[in-house]
């Protein structure tokens, strides 16, 4: 396809030709997307946090990368930090390989990608993330979606899922207590 792409470009065409082409090119591309079951984006979001963005801090940064302030409980309120340099995505469990796979909601964060390896794409680059249970979505969609939330707020089924997802956030040093 990027060779078609480049043939594309390079000829020497009227402009009604050349459009002509790309229009086809470019249908031809939307059939072949529509036709996909299932983009895995997922994984195209992880490969750009993981490998083609540099860190977020400049030095060694270990300052921001500190737990600090509070534990984060029942009774807290948090607000997320580093929202730009998170991303939120769906996908199939990465641990399972059965044909029942469920889905899990995965944040990805290039907080602590070592700026002197970014853009290489090596795959034995440490995955800095979390993985939950799908039943987390919507509490993560409050967090992600609020300036500020209390922990008991949150839409889970019980105190202690709210309270281990607001310490798992906060261990990775994407929340802070407020």
């Amino acid at each position: 396809m990027v060779w078609n792409t480049q043939q594309l470009l390079m000829q020497v065409e009227t402009t009604t030709v050349a459009t002509r082409r790309l229009s086809g090119f470019l249908r031809s591309l939307a059939d072949q997307l529509e036709g996909t079951k299932e983009l895995l984006s997922s994984d195209m979001k992880k490969d750009f946090v993981m490998h083609r963005l540099p860190p977020y801090f400049m030095g060694d940064g270990t300052e921001l990368l500190t737990q600090g302030g509070k534990l984060p409980r029942l009774n807290s309120i948090v607000s997320l930090q580093f929202k730009d340099h998170i991303i939120l995505t769906v996908g199939p469990d990465q641990d399972r390989s059965d044909e029942a796979q469920e889905k899990m909601v995965y944040i990805y964060h290039f907080l602590k990608n070592r700026r002197e390896i970014y853009m290489v794409g090596n795959e034995e680059i440490e995955s800095h993330g979390l993985c939950f249970p799908f039943s987390h979505v919507d509490a993560l969609k409050q967090i992600w979606n609020s300036s500020v939330i209390p922990v008991k707020d949150l839409k889970l089924t019980t105190d202690e899922r709210k309270e281990n997802l607001v310490l798992s956030l906060w261990m990775e040093c994407l929340i802070q207590v407020i």
